[in-house]
């Protein structure tokens, strides 16, 4: 079948896929550069694989593919089985001295290999050296037990082909390095359950995971993987403070945060809920390479400040005061006024409204802020709506989850460590220290009051006294 056509239809008239399976397939169509999966047990992940390879031989005929794995056991026990049960029939070969499958009806082949470096070896040793890959596409499986190193080995041996297309799998992992790598190149993963599959697995199979820890059950079956060990805001539990069926009530006190930045900004949107008496974060935008003037019209398609409600366009998220970083104190695009100058601009160049900030050295020390906000977590003072969490995750840039979920500590000193996610956490850090700061200070009152305001005794007791009450 040709190229135009790409074979999609006839395979999906072959094959019963999956959503998984017809997303992975779709995206490959599509030639994006990196395809990411991310899915749970019995998703289909290998079949997704064998069935991609199907598509590719007739997709882009005559040409060789790359499949990779960790081991060859892995492979022997596990996609060899796979493509027998799907190649065979259909006629393909496979040469084992080789390990090359042939279609014979298009003259493709698929090389088949596992990527082993041991520590003892220089990084420039390549398991894959040797290979030319001329359909530009590389499958690598078992990707939670890979590293990054792989994918760029891979990439090496794709170079006398058309347009390169890396698809990468894996099973759920926090910080997947896969899902980050098609993340960078812009693009969103592929994210799903085990109940993808649901058609080909049986009730009993998934009332048997029920049996499972709730920890791996939700990692590997949910695709929730738990959060890696060392995050600094471990207060923020997403099972208590992600909000379910929340509904904005324009009555609500509206803020907005925001942590400049040329190249990624990030904007928090928060609307004070008091029957929760904490502060919702019920929108974020986290873009790319914007002006000032740019940031305000993205601000102001979500959020308008309640002073010229009457302007609006339409129904907005009302704002009534806000905050941000004081690097924009000196922030100039092309006008060089300062960002917080153009942004008290009217809409639509601005949003009308001053922005907070102070340069006490107090406030503004980052451990400080840390724990501020750490204690604002443990009170719950910060939460999250679904919408807003759930989108996060899928987010081809940053997003506050990606930013809760790997913001940790440096192993070699009590700093966090930057790892280019944390700017929305930057934002929330801004709020909590300008409008937030005095929360300790209100709740000591409260405990001051409380202890001041018992009944006085003349009764002592000491510590370690042998006088004690008879039981």
């Amino acid at each position: 079948m040709g190229r135009d056509q790409g074979g999609l239809e006839a395979l999906a008239r072959e094959l019963i896929l999956n959503p998984l399976q017809q997303d992975l397939i779709a995206r490959i169509r599509r030639e994006d550069r990196v395809i990411s999966a991310r899915c749970g047990w019995g998703a289909g992940k290998t079949s997704a694989l064998v069935f991609s390879i199907l598509f590719i031989s007739k997709w882009r005929p005559g040409t060789s593919t790359l499949l990779v794995t960790d081991t060859n056991p892995r492979y022997n026990s596990v996609l060899m089985p796979e493509m027998e049960k799907w190649l065979g029939p259909l006629g393909w070969t496979y040469n084992h001295s080789l390990r090359q499958w042939l279609d014979p009806s298009t003259g493709s082949t698929v090389w088949c290999r596992s990527y082993f470096r041991p520590g003892t070896r220089d990084a420039t040793h390549n398991p894959l050296e040797g290979l030319n890959i001329t359909s530009g596409c590389c499958l690598i499986d078992e990707c939670q037990t890979l590293s990054a190193e792989v994918a760029h080995k891979a990439l090496g041996r794709l170079r006398s082909g058309p347009s390169p297309i890396l698809i990468l799998v894996g099973l759920p992992v926090a910080d997947a390095w896969w899902v980050q790598l098609a993340e960078q190149s812009g693009l969103s993963p592929l994210l799903y359950t085990s109940y993808v599959n649901r058609a080909h697995l049986s009730e009993e199979w998934f009332e048997a995971t029920e049996l499972l820890p709730k920890e791996e059950r939700e990692a590997m079956v949910m695709n929730q993987p738990r959060p890696p060990s060392g995050l600094v805001y471990s207060e923020f539990r997403p099972d208590e403070m992600v909000l379910d069926d929340w509904v904005y009530d324009p009555s609500m006190s509206g803020r907005i945060a925001i942590d400049w930045g040329f190249r990624k900004p990030s904007v928090l949107i928060f609307a004070h809920d008091p029957l929760l008496d904490a502060d919702v974060i019920c929108a974020e935008l986290n873009p790319h390479e914007v002006t000032i003037e740019q940031l305000a019209r993205l601000i102001l398609s979500v959020a308008w400040p309640r002073s010229l409600r009457d302007q609006a366009p339409g129904d907005r998220i009302w704002i009534d005061q806000g905050c941000a970083d004081k690097a924009g104190k000196a922030r100039n695009d092309q006008t060089g006024a300062s960002a917080f100058r153009a942004m008290r601009a009217p809409p639509p160049n601005g949003l009308g409204i001053p922005l907070r900030s102070t340069t006490d050295p107090i406030r503004t020390d980052v451990l400080n802020g840390v724990q501020k906000l750490k204690r604002a977590f443990t009170r719950k003072q910060y939460l999250i709506t679904r919408e807003v969490w759930n989108s996060g995750e899928r987010a081809t840039g940053n997003s506050i989850r990606k930013a809760l979920m790997s913001y940790a500590w440096e192993t070699s000193k009590e700093q966090p460590k930057k790892d280019g996610r944390e700017d929305p956490l930057d934002a929330l850090r801004y709020d909590c220290i300008m409008f937030r700061w005095a929360d300790d200070q209100a709740v000591d009152q409260r405990r001051y009051t409380r202890s001041t305001s018992r009944p006085k005794t003349n009764r002592r007791i000491r510590a370690g006294s042998a006088k004690r009450g008879r039981f």
